[in-house]
């Protein structure tokens, strides 16, 4: 007898033909239709240990984000590949920690999007069967019911929540994420009090022994060992708690960070090259800038998403990438990523990571490979990655023939794509499952920009123009630009790049650039570090770990503000010159470095006149920032075309922002 795979193919809902559309969760505000209580109750059901398949219960699929780096039970192999297996009862796979299998890791990587695609199928799957389960039941012992259930639950695909929404930042998370208990819709149209499976999930059996308790240098943060639940914005308290206040004004308060971000995201030009655009797009570290110096800055959809983990998380699951997805906002907010994904590739379909990326420089002849230990026991020391093929494969997510899923497989959601059953739904006029020209997808970027607060053209309207007389913008004609693009005279975006050690705190942390004027002092914007501690047996960040790997991300200063500084600027100066402007608006400007539960570990003040930091207080230069500096860009417009996107162009960079040092305001930083 032949010994059959035991595979659970990550193939998303594939019981029909019809792509559903994931819809927000604001749909699901009140809970009281079908749809809307199957998606409740599939989740409650995947919860369970006794659910069958095994490879779909909630435990095995958030596990194969970190903890407990077991593999995933819906990967057993032919008995011809089990010799790389990892096996509990080997010593050589136990011991020394870090083991021999060492997770399914693609962060820091091209793949960053590709991979996190299949794994919100694979939750999507398992909540969806679980739904036709239910929705069955429900009709079989109510039949005059036949008919209500079953067809909404095949249309149910799982929700995303929209942590950019303007809304968020008056009304933070919704109830339905955030309450322990929900009211839904049962048959007999009643209604049902049940637990909450979208706000928290219960270990089933308790904590997994290999939970670990992740501590800094001297006081206990997150008591993973001992929660049997998970917590958002816990005390450092064993039993744990989620502080609903504390989340609430997190979330609130980095919209409009991640906004600002997104739109600088969609502001990508035509013509950089494919390779290099879609790895400043996907990922934190930015293979490819080691031979594109200096770029213009730009914050990663890993790096945004990073931030929205540090906001829901705290001190608690969503934090730390070891348990974050043991959190359920984990695959809502993931389907919103995703969501960002389909949007940006339906906006740039031509940049893509390729078999790897060119030198820029047309005198050098030099190609190179992306490269990752990307941390599963399949993979060989800093192996190459390639869409396709066995350097291509997304483990472990399988397709229904048994091969793994590859990043080619994994790109767009339109009907000439790889089957996926699901898109999303409108946003701006756009629908990503559906072609368009090239000019309707630069209209959708215009919107898209627009639409999250970062648009130069409607900013240089409302500037004073006559206290920005003496900002210099090279000619488009000089730049090379396209001959229908006109510089905007006398004006220009600032924003501030931001380099960070991936590793420096042992775990996630956040830098915060603050503006300072008189006793006026607030966060304009941050970059957070999604980060594993050392202890953690994740390979790929074991290997990013030993050659200091860095986080890249932007800081768009907001237009008001900087109007602002240049007005005063202006006034303060008998004459004023770009640099002296640099200068002043750099003065206003200090940063923190915290962590995830809010522990301020180092500060630096902006400026060559901030005083210098006593030597007994200088931060290690281990944990500081690589770079922090201002560049700014100027603004191209096409003529007689109000709906294409503008052109950033003549990037300069300018001082760097602390040349006083950072000052270590806990011992952890020295």
């Amino acid at each position: 007898m032949t010994d059959l795979p035991n595979y659970y193919h990550a193939v998303g809902r594939n019981n029909n033909t019809t792509a559903g559309d994931h819809s927000t969760t604001n749909n699901i505000k009140k809970n009281n239709q079908p749809q809307q209580s199957t998606l409740i109750l599939s989740n409650n059901e995947t919860n369970q240990d006794d659910h069958n398949p095994p490879a779909s219960t909630y435990m095995e699929i958030a596990g194969i984000h970190g903890k407990p780096y077991r593999e995933w039970a819906g990967d057993h192999k032919k008995e011809e590949q089990k010799a790389s297996d990892f096996d509990y009862e080997d010593r050589k796979d136990t011991l020394p920690v870090p083991s021999r299998f060492g997770g399914y890791c693609n962060h820091g990587s091209v793949t960053f999007p590709t991979w996190h695609r299949p794994y919100v199928m694979l939750v999507e799957q398992a909540i969806g069967e679980a739904a036709s389960r239910l929705a069955a039941d429900i009709e079989r012992a109510n039949p005059q019911e036949v008919g209500l259930w079953v067809p909404e639950a095949q249309r149910l695909r799982f929700p995303y929540w929209d942590w950019a929404a303007l809304k968020v930042r008056d009304e933070g998370l919704p109830p339905v994420l955030i309450d322990d208990e929900v009211e839904i819709l049962v048959a007999g149209d009643q209604t049902e009090v049940i637990r909450n499976p979208l706000s928290y999930y219960t270990y089933q059996g308790g904590v997994p022994p290999d939970f670990q308790d992740e501590l800094s240098p001297r006081t206990g943060m997150a008591y993973f060992s001992s929660w049997t639940r998970s917590f958002r914005h816990s005390t450092e308290d064993p039993v744990g708690s989620t502080n609903k206040e504390a989340l609430q004004q997190a979330v609130r308060g980095t919209v409009d960070f991640v906004r600002s971000q997104l739109g600088l995201l969609f502001n990508m030009g035509d013509d950089e090259d494919p390779a290099h655009a879609f790895d400043r797009f996907s990922n934190s570290v930015i293979q490819s800038n080691d031979v594109f110096e200096d770029e213009e800055p730009i914050t990663p959809l890993e790096v945004i998403h990073g931030r929205i983990h540090g906001a829901v998380g705290g001190n608690g699951h969503m934090s730390s990438p070891d348990y974050a997805a043991f959190d359920p906002f984990f695959f809502l907010h993931h389907s919103n990523v995703d969501r960002i994904f389909a949007l940006w590739e339906w906006c740039y379909p031509d940049y893509w990571m390729g078999d790897g990326y060119r030198d820029p420089n047309p005198d050098v002849d030099r190609s190179f490979v992306w490269t990752q230990e990307r941390g599963t026991y399949m993979q060989v020391y800093n192996e190459q990655i390639l869409p396709t093929g066995a350097r291509g494969a997304l483990y472990p997510f399988r397709l229904e023939n048994g091969e793994y899923w590859n990043s080619e497989q994994a790109r767009f959601l339109g009907t000439s794509a790889y089957p996926k059953y699901y898109s999303y739904d409108e946003f701006l006029g756009i629908k990503v499952d559906r072609e368009a020209s090239a000019e309707e997808r630069r209209a959708a970027r215009r919107r898209i920009y627009d639409f999250y607060g970062f648009n130069p053209s409607t900013a240089a309207a409302k500037t004073n123009r006559a206290s920005w007389s003496h900002i210099p913008v090279r000619s488009s004609k000089e730049a090379g630009l396209p001959e229908l693009f006109k510089e905007i005279n006398n004006f220009r975006i600032f924003v501030v790049a931001v380099q960070l050690p991936e590793h420096a705190f042992n775990r996630t942390y956040s830098f915060e650039l603050q503006y300072n004027q008189g006793t006026e002092s607030r966060c304009i914007g941050a970059v957070t570090v999604f980060a594993r501690p050392d202890h953690s047996p994740c390979k790929a960040c074991a290997k990013r770990r030993s050659f200091g790997s860095i986080t890249h991300g932007a800081i768009p200063l907001p237009f008001s503000l900087v109007n602002d500084l240049i007005v005063k600027s202006r006034a303060e100066r008998t004459t004023a010159t770009f640099e002296t402007t640099a200068t002043d608006i750099i003065k206003t400007l200090s940063a923190a470095l915290v962590d995830a539960s809010g522990k301020l570990l180092a500060s630096a003040r902006g400026g060559d006149e901030a005083p210098t930091v006593p030597r007994e207080r200088v931060a290690s230069s281990t944990v500081i920032p690589a770079k922090v500096a201002l560049y700014t860009s100027g603004v191209a417009e096409k003529i007689g075309d109000a709906n294409h996107p503008v052109h950033l162009f003549d990037w300069k960079r300018h001082n760097d922002l602390f040349p006083s040092g950072w000052r270590a305001e806990d011992d952890e930083a020295i």
